[in-house]
């Protein structure tokens, strides 16, 4: 494996372009940062797994982990080793009793796992020396730290999820998108992005009854 030729990554934002929804991937100390297109689905389902919330029905990504835990595997590092045909080649490296085993997955899927166990994305350069695009040129992207990046759009996911579980007054639901908004409110002042969510928003506050 050419270990050597892979960077290791994050997801650095995510931030609307020109071909529809993209997930950036930053290597780490690099100016450049790496495209993922991905659906709107698919959107909603890397916030569920980076905000680390309990969905209300479990997704397929915990039934993946929890076949891997039950085979003695782990999961230890994701891919993005090529294109083809515009598209990313993409794996997930398992270990299973020191030996890995390297599984073909979608880009979606790779970052949904990455979001989800925090594990590392490790990206061939020729594929960044490729698709790679300057990270100032990424709407939000210069001023702001990458866990501001990140969180931007987790916020506005949160806020329209608690909007939803109000409106079909699933208060125990609702209770805990509050608690995970709290928490994030901790770390930085995000009341103004209330004001674009999608339908309007529901401060946090409004449930402390």
């Amino acid at each position: 494996m050419r270990t050597a030729r892979f960077l290791p990554s994050h997801i650095w934002t995510i931030a609307q372009a020109n071909p529809g929804n993209a997930v950036f991937i930053r290597p780490e100390q690099s100016e450049l940062a790496l495209p993922v297109y991905v659906s709107e689905t698919d959107i909603q389902l890397i916030l569920v797994e980076l905000t680390h919330i309990l969905a209300p029905r479990p997704m397929v990504h915990e039934l993946l982990l929890a076949t891997i835990e039950s085979l003695q595997g782990r999961l230890d590092r994701v891919e993005i080793y090529g294109i083809r045909s515009g598209t990313y080649l993409c794996r997930m490296v398992l270990v299973q009793h020191g030996r890995e085993i390297a599984l073909e997955s979608r880009p979606s899927d790779i970052l949904c796992l990455s979001a989800r166990m925090d594990c590392p994305i490790y990206i061939d350069d020729s594929v960044m020396t490729r698709n790679g695009v300057p990270a100032s040129s990424v709407s939000g992207g210069p001023e702001l730290s990458a866990s501001q990046n990140v969180e931007q759009p987790v916020v506005l996911y949160l806020q329209n999820e608690l909007k939803s579980a109000v409106d079909r007054e699933d208060y125990e639901r609702a209770a805990e998108l509050r608690d995970q908004l709290g928490e994030l409110s901790r770390h930085g002042d995000y009341s103004r992005l209330g004001e674009s969510a999608q339908g309007g928003a529901v401060a946090p506050d409004e449930l402390g009854r």
